[in-house]
């Protein structure tokens, strides 16, 4: 019985050795491997990850071509049709990189976090959970976060996505951490080469200087003569506004970049010589010098369409002629008349610009950006009045930073009304150096009461931004020091907010009646000051938290309201609007009143939107309520 039971206990023992290697030789073969020699079992989830990270970065390249730097629109080009170009299609969009005076050149790090957010978000699209690859099990880790770098040469797109990838067949398990692929597209030379003509227009007022010529020297626009005759000189305005449109169709997209790709052989009529561009007058005088650099590699192409909007006015103009003033003679001379004639002209209109990657080791890739053409008086006009900021990612306050403290400031906050300036608390304070935001805290009551602000020791920084907030006040900000111990003055503008305001429509066959907007309509709310750079935006129907603001005394205020449909503007409403304090006191809506002309064809709708100013006088202005 004991020879038994010993040999019962040695085939229990064996037994265990049995599973217990049979399960360690199992877990063997579904253990993960982490190791950069990519197994060829799980080669194809890798090699699917990588071929959507180059095609989600390809069309995200591709679409921020398009729309001049931007794939998303922020809100302030989103309800502000003046701010951009529209395109052929409704998610194409060319926001100005110059516009009634104001700079908004994308700046590289903000197309770069464009690029990494769109990453982000497409690439799960494209994925599509794994689910054409049924003989593995993949099981995301991890959120996507992807890194984006320009090279001279081409695009880097790094991702950290980890997945734990099993294949059900062999039972191999294998865990990736990140994927990278480089897209053979030149957006940084494309997007430099574009930035440098837009610059080269700001210095050098090409485009103004182009039109100038091109209004000078057609016979059909009158500008500057004299003649004998006593023959009525008399010009329509509408036809010198269409040949304009025309000449500009024309002859802009004869413009070449020098240092550029471009034939001078290519066909021009020209009834003086050669059928040839290096034999046509726009060879001397249409070749724009645009920087020291060349791109010999990069198209450039100059478009200008009559669709496009466009805004011309004549001085001196009687409705839609313009006359020249007659000298008629007298005596003896009665029958001697003299016509003589000055006219100046304003145009402001959008043109855009294509370059061209023509090198064919890289993929193509075109880069179209807009501006504004801004002649005044015959005389080009591109004063800048200030420059967009771009948001960009990455840009927290650091500790490191502002614990470093050098000096102390002091800093008073104070609110500037109609009846002088009052002491207030309670604004958020900050202070912005370079890449660098601290927070200063609340301002509070010094002095027993005396004033208020605060006192705080700040890092080192000879051109900071100190900017507060406080609600019902416009965000306040100013330059300052903190070199040296200073104090500093905040002014603060007090504002009442708008959370409720409505448009209401007026057909011009029945301009007494209101209407309510349809469902499918929409409209964009611009309030501008005309004291000061000051502007508001709204939308209606109003989506989340986005209220008017109006300064809580006396001003006066540019209303530009405009009213579309899923395709078109179809109507609006433009005029000044002066609010007084009584007013703000006693109300908290506001209705805008817009006119709408019914269908119309494209000619006549242009028409009517070009003499908005005069049909919203049939109207009523917003009303407080």
């Amino acid at each position: 019985m004991n020879k038994r039971a010993q040999v019962a206990i040695f085939f229990v023992i064996g037994l265990i050795i049995i599973m217990v290697g049979s399960v360690y030789f199992y877990y063997q073969r579904i253990t993960i491997k982490e190791t950069d020699v990519i197994q060829p079992e799980v080669a194809p989830i890798q090699s699917f990850v990588v071929a959507c990270i180059d095609q989600t970065a390809t069309d995200a390249i591709t679409i921020l071509g398009l729309n001049g730097g931007y794939i998303d629109f922020p809100l302030r080009i989103e309800t502000n049709p003046n701010s951009y170009l529209r395109g052929p299609i409704d998610n194409v969009k060319n926001p100005y990189w110059w516009y009634d005076g104001i700079k908004a050149v994308p700046t590289e790090e903000f197309m770069i976090g464009q690029l990494e957010d769109n990453i982000n978000e497409e690439l799960r699209t494209c994925l599509n959970n794994f689910e054409d690859f049924d003989e593995f099990e993949v099981k995301e880790l991890g959120d996507i976060v992807s890194e984006v770098i320009l090279t001279e040469n081409d695009v880097v797109v790094n991702v950290n996505f980890p997945i734990d990838v099993f294949k059900k067949e062999n039972r191999t398990r294998v865990r990736f951490e990140k994927f990278s692929k480089t897209v053979p597209i030149r957006l940084k030379q494309s997007y430099e080469f574009a930035k440098k003509i837009m610059e080269a227009e700001n210095r050098d007022h090409f485009l103004e200087r182009k039109t100038i010529d091109l209004i000078s020297l057609d016979e059909d626009i009158p500008t500057t003569d004299i003649e004998s005759t006593c023959d009525d000189r008399i010009w329509i305005f509408k036809d010198v506004e269409n040949k304009l449109k025309r000449l500009l169709r024309v002859n802009l997209p004869y413009i070449r970049v020098k240092g550029s790709d471009y034939l001078e052989n290519i066909y021009v009529p020209n009834p003086f010589g050669e059928d040839t561009y290096q034999d046509s007058y726009y060879q001397n005088h249409y070749i724009w010098e645009v920087s020291d650099e060349t791109y010999p590699e990069f198209k450039t192409a100059f478009l200008f369409n009559e669709n496009w909007p466009f805004e011309i006015q004549a001085r001196p103009r009687d409705g839609n002629l313009l006359k020249s003033n007659v000298q008629k003679g007298f005596g003896l001379l009665d029958f001697f008349c003299l016509h003589i004639w000055h006219f100046s002209y304003d145009a402001i209109f959008p043109v855009k610009i294509t370059v061209s990657d023509s090198n064919p080791a890289f993929r193509p890739y075109s880069f179209s950006f807009a501006f504004e053409v801004s002649v005044d008086h015959n005389q080009p006009n591109r004063k800048n009045l200030g420059t967009t900021i771009f948001e960009t990612a990455g840009r927290p306050s650091t500790e490191e930073f502002c614990s470093d403290v050098t000096n102390e400031i002091a800093i008073y906050t104070v609110s500037n009304t109609t009846d002088g300036q009052i002491d207030i608390t309670g604004v958020n304070l900050t202070l912005t150096c370079g890449s660098y935001t601290c927070k200063l805290g609340q301002s509070e009551w010094l002095s027993f009461g005396a004033a208020a602000g605060t006192i705080k020791e700040t890092p080192y920084c000879v051109s900071a931004i100190l900017r507060g907030k406080k609600e019902g006040f416009l965000d306040g900000q100013r330059f300052i020091q903190t070199d040296t111990e200073r104090t500093y003055t905040l002014h603060m503008k007090p504002v009442k907010e708008y959370i409720n305001y409505k448009v209401v429509k007026h057909s011009l066959e029945d301009i007494s009646t209101e209407n309510p907007l349809k469902p499918d309509e929409r409209a964009s709310i611009q309030l501008k000051s005309t004291d000061s750079s000051f502007e508001t935006f709204g939308v209606y129907p109003v989506v989340g938290e986005f209220p008017l603001k109006l300064f809580d005394d006396e001003a006066t205020y540019e209303v530009i309201v405009y009213l579309t449909d899923d395709e078109n503007l179809i109507g609006g409403y433009t005029r000044n609007w002066t609010v007084y304090p009584d007013d703000l006191s006693k109300t908290n809506e506001i209705v805008f009143h817009v006119v709408e002309p019914g269908k119309l064809s494209d000619e006549k709708r242009a028409l009517f939107i070009a003499d908005l100013d005069g049909y919203s006088k049939q109207i009523p202005k917003p009303e407080l309520k």
